[in-house]
């Protein structure tokens, strides 16, 4: 069972800057000049759909045109009001990457291109995805399931269930092989 997120966003305008900084620091060195841009974007609809005051309405207006860059040119669909924890991870841009509404994510979260976070119709709810969890190119958790802290989901990996921590699930449906990924 991963770790409860217990910061889902900025709550300030001087915490969007701390936060914007980190992911710029880690999509740096783990995903480039995209990744940087992509979950910058992801970061000011959040800061502008969660937190309140005069600067939230700033950026829940400048957040509109560049949630349509993101998703035009990288194919990159995340809700503005996503619970996410800090230093996320969106590899090659995040082209592809499609999280539904209500999904929540923890700190360190890492998602390479095509990687989806979604609903299982008709089941109703989101996926809960811990701490320092790796999701492969075309990596997909589906319905009201938890991924506990330190999983890795591999390339293609189809994830329908709970999975513990440091689980590691590879394949489609997911085999999972349980172990330490630390």
């Amino acid at each position: 069972m991963p770790t409860e997120v217990v910061a889902t966003h900025p709550a300030t305008l001087a915490e969007l800057v701390v936060w914007m900084a980190e992911d710029a620091r880690v999509n740096r060195r783990r995903g480039g000049g995209l990744s940087v841009l992509a979950v910058a974007i992801v970061r000011i609809a959040q800061f502008g759909a969660r937190a309140s005051g005069p600067a939230a309405r700033v950026a829940r207006l400048v957040a509109l045109p560049l949630l349509a860059v993101a998703r035009l040119l990288l194919g990159c669909e995340i809700p503005a009001d996503l619970a996410c924890g800090r230093r996320l991870v969106l590899a090659h841009g995040g082209r592809g990457v499609i999280v539904v509404h209500g999904a929540v994510l923890g700190d360190d979260v890492v998602m390479a291109p095509y990687a989806s976070v979604g609903a299982a119709y008709p089941t109703p709810g989101a996926p809960v995805i811990g701490d320092r969890v790796y999701l492969g190119a075309h990596a997909t958790v589906l319905g009201p399931v938890t991924i506990g802290d330190n999983a890795f989901l591999g390339a293609r990996a189809l994830v329908l269930q709970d999975l513990p921590a440091g689980a590691v699930a590879l394949g489609t449906p997911a085999e999972v092989l349980e172990g330490s990924a630390a």
